[in-house]
């Protein structure tokens, strides 16, 4: 298990958007910025009447992971769709696509990353309307390459969730012995083993049957990484960035 501290983020922006960046390879010491199939996480804040222009993506699987407010989404299909916290995008950038957002209320999100499993796939966009905003103390599937994944993710990896209650344990959700892990912390403060994380705070861990541990109320992330999985270095955000 290794801790990577939310220090360890390169911030951009200004009181309007504002973006902390990881690159879970970089924080880690890889010679990849990125970490098996994660390119990059962006923990983002985005308010009213903030914009962020048209602008393309190439060879990126970016997941909107919403966790408060409301943007308006417009991309150059011609979609024009009100993305919030139960109604969330995946965009398979793919050959090329250009989108840009638009803060309704104030947002909190994780705007995420992911390398497909090869370049030049056909673009598309996705919504998944969620029945609720999270899912109390047990993991929810929100994307990934399974087939009961709600949003699809064409690299092998799924991405999963939870509200952990203060006091609660939670385990990672079974999966192949070949699987590593991400866990990221979007709220709150929890223990694995000796570690804590707190909000913005990430670990890694291979494929161990961990005790999560709130110590507060906590939005968690947890993704599972198949390590034999292929994916492309070169997306255009996702890639690997030396």
């Amino acid at each position: 298990m290794q801790l990577i501290k939310a220090s360890q983020k390169r911030s951009h922006g200004n009181n309007v958007f504002h973006i902390d960046i990881l690159f879970p390879g970089t924080a880690l010491g890889l010679a990849d910025t990125g970490y098996y199939t994660i390119g990059r996480i962006d923990h983002a804040s985005f308010r009213p009447p903030g914009i962020v222009p048209m602008h393309p993506h190439r060879d990126d699987e970016i997941l909107s992971y919403m966790r408060s407010g409301l943007q308006i989404h417009r991309d150059s299909t011609g979609q024009e769709i009100h993305i919030s916290d139960t109604y969330m995008m995946m965009m398979n950038a793919g050959s090329g696509i250009q989108h840009e957002e638009i803060a309704e209320k104030e947002v909190e999100m994780l705007q995420i990353f992911m390398r497909p499993f090869k370049d030049g796939l056909p673009p598309k966009i996705q919504f998944h309307q969620f029945p609720a905003s999270y899912s109390r103390d047990e993991w929810r599937l929100v994307a990934g390459s399974a087939d009961e994944a709600p949003l699809k993710l064409r690299v092998e990896t799924n991405i999963f969730d939870t509200r952990l209650s203060n006091g609660s344990i939670i385990l990672p959700p079974a999966g192949p012995e070949e699987s590593v892990h991400l866990l990221y912390c979007f709220n709150g403060s929890v223990t694995v083993g000796e570690l804590t994380l707190q909000k913005g705070d990430s670990m890694v861990f291979d494929n161990e049957a961990v005790s999560i541990a709130a110590s507060e109320e906590s939005d968690l992330v947890l993704f599972k990484i198949n390590k034999k999985a292929e994916y492309s270095v070169t997306g255009m955000y996702s890639g690997n960035q030396y």
